[in-house]
């Protein structure tokens, strides 16, 4: 396969991306399934129409499967990263996990807000911090400035 130069991002910057993505998809299956379960211990599903059950009951196993199959792509994403990148440490897999997606939770309430300056500036710091930890699981040089973790990606030095 040829290389693409005309990239924006290198390919591992968008691997980055995507077990992000699928991170930010485990915990919206898990909230929808957290809802379905709710509604039927809360008496709000007729547990006495067969059909109305059964269908409520496929919806939540539903959400179950979805949140297995976003977490097993999430991590085959994330242990091709660690393929391309042998010098990463494992020990830091959780909190790239976590801080990937809380950073770009925080970055979908500033979304959600009026323009909230204050939620824009808390997701910028969210990013800073995931940025340092995911320099340390990929096994670069440290840094929490997304520029040039995302040069350091693609092989551009800096200095």
């Amino acid at each position: 396969m040829a290389k693409n130069d005309m990239s924006e991002v290198g390919y591992a910057e968008d691997l980055i991306r995507s077990y992000i993505q699928f991170g930010c998809a485990e915990i919206h299956a898990k909230t929808l399934y957290e809802k379905t379960t709710a509604e039927l211990e809360n008496g709000m599903i007729d547990v006495e129409d067969a059909e109305a059950l059964q269908n409520h009951l496929d919806r939540a196993q539903m959400f179950r499967d979805d949140i297995n199959e976003y977490a097993s792509i999430r991590r085959d994403i994330m242990r091709k990263l660690m393929d391309m990148f042998p010098n990463g440490d494992k020990s830091m897999w959780c909190q790239a996990k976590h801080l990937g997606i809380g950073m770009m939770t925080l970055f979908e309430a500033y979304q959600g807000s009026d323009d909230d300056v204050e939620l824009l500036h808390m997701a910028y710091e969210a990013n800073k911090a995931f940025t340092k930890a995911m320099t340390r699981f990929l096994g670069i040089e440290i840094s929490d400035c997304a520029s040039c973790f995302s040069d350091a990606l693609k092989g551009i030095d800096n200095e």
